[in-house]
């Protein structure tokens, strides 16, 4: 349901992406990484990576239920952090949706949250999420429900093609072999387009159908969970370094996109070039990861590159939460697991990723001053443990 004309920063992303498909990340790349090492069903048990894959492909999620006890190790929350931490008071309207992008005759699910009252006198900043590999618009419950209580519409975004297609009817189910198809350049690019696609259509929908018309489309927030977060890094201006080296190439930054999350962000190795490509995010960025976020389908991830993303932002507007003992998965938004010994439990890494990720958008997209001093103040220090870390530089 896309307009019929692309606004102008749509139309030159796509004169530039297709200059630009040798240029994806090396963890996406056939002749990378991933296809040099072994990633059949057997080599994933080999390593523990299944049930990380399979928890990066079941991205699906239920609501949260009543509070529970904060980190261990964090001091007195203050009333505000209360505020964060607990659910909202608004009711929120669940519309799934079929996007339509004419230009790539491309269908994008959606699932959209939308904050009662939704009048055109009542602005709903938008914010996307997108998936990790082998996922649906299912994915990112537990942050989405959060964000849209709060006041937040939020667009859960399924991208065809390394969406949850790759597994379900499999006689063996999900593995690694079955997410493999996904994990291509010609991917990548596809969910890069679907985001100015999707932003384009709800925009459309909320100028023409009364009960979207409170949705703001001109301030986004960006935000995604693994492969999601690579899309979400190329949205906020990530550059890639050209084949042969050199200096950086432009990327997609769509100018709607005003502040981003990324949910175990990723850097192809430790390279001054892969450093290089986060020169261009300007806007802020907060990554969130943890000590035990690492690789979950063969592509040499670890929860070090992971935690680098941080450092190799330009100072000023980058944030992290690292939560000791946290998982790849925890990071999905899924329904929280049973404890697990040597893991940090998930009801309480979800519990401070609820608030902080909350807070930064309240910050960011809704210029909420207390928000911004909580951050800035080093609030985030009441929720977390001893051995979990902010860093606001």
């Amino acid at each position: 349901m896309a307009g019929t004309a692309a606004p102008a920063h749509r139309a030159a992303l796509e004169r530039r992406l297709p200059r630009l498909r040798d240029q994806v990340p090396a963890d996406l790349d056939p002749a990378g990484p991933a296809a040099r090492q072994p990633l059949g069903l057997a080599s994933a048990r080999a390593r523990g990576g299944l049930p990380a894959a399979l928890g990066l492909a079941l991205a699906l999620s239920l609501a949260l239920a009543a509070p529970e006890p904060a980190r261990a190790g964090g001091p007195l929350e203050s009333a505000f952090a209360q505020r964060l931490v607990q659910p909202g008071p608004l009711a929120v309207d669940v519309h799934d949706l079929e996007l339509s992008d004419a230009a790539r005759a491309r269908t994008i699910p959606v699932r959209l949250r939308v904050p009662r009252p939704c009048t055109a006198g009542a602005r709903r900043p938008l914010v996307l999420f997108s998936h990790g590999l082998g996922g649906s618009r299912a994915g990112g419950e537990a942050w989405g429900a959060h964000w849209a209580s709060h006041g937040f519409a939020v667009a859960h975004l399924q991208h065809p093609g390394s969406d949850e297609t790759l597994w379900r009817g499999r006689p063996e189910g999900v593995s690694v072999d079955a997410l493999r198809p996904g994990m291509t350049p010609a991917q990548y690019l596809a969910r890069v387009r679907d985001v100015p696609a999707a932003i384009d259509a709800i925009a459309a929908l909320a100028a023409s159908r009364p009960g979207l018309a409170c949705i703001d489309a001109s301030r986004v927030g960006m935000s995604g969970h693994s492969f999601g977060a690579q899309t979400t890094q190329a949205l906020a201006g990530q550059s890639l370094p050209r084949p042969a080296g050199g200096e950086p190439a432009p990327w997609a930054h769509d100018p709607r996109v005003a502040a981003a999350i990324a949910f175990s962000p990723s850097m192809r190795d430790g390279s001054p070039a892969a450093r290089a490509s986060f020169a261009t995010v300007t806007l802020p960025f907060l990554s969130v990861t943890g000590s035990l976020d690492g690789d979950v389908v063969g592509t040499g991830a670890t929860a070090e590159l992971r935690r680098a993303v941080h450092d190799a932002l330009p100072a000023g507007q980058r944030r992290l939460l690292w939560i000791d003992a946290a998982d790849h998965r925890v990071f999905n938004g899924g329904a929280p697991r049973p404890a697990r010994p040597g893991h940090a439990d998930d009801r309480e890494v979800q519990r401070v990723v609820r608030a902080v990720t909350l807070a930064f958008w309240q910050a960011t997209l809704g210029d909420d001053a207390d928000a911004r001093a909580w951050l800035d103040g080093q609030g985030p220090q009441t929720l977390i443990g001893s051995a979990d870390r902010w860093l606001a530089r």
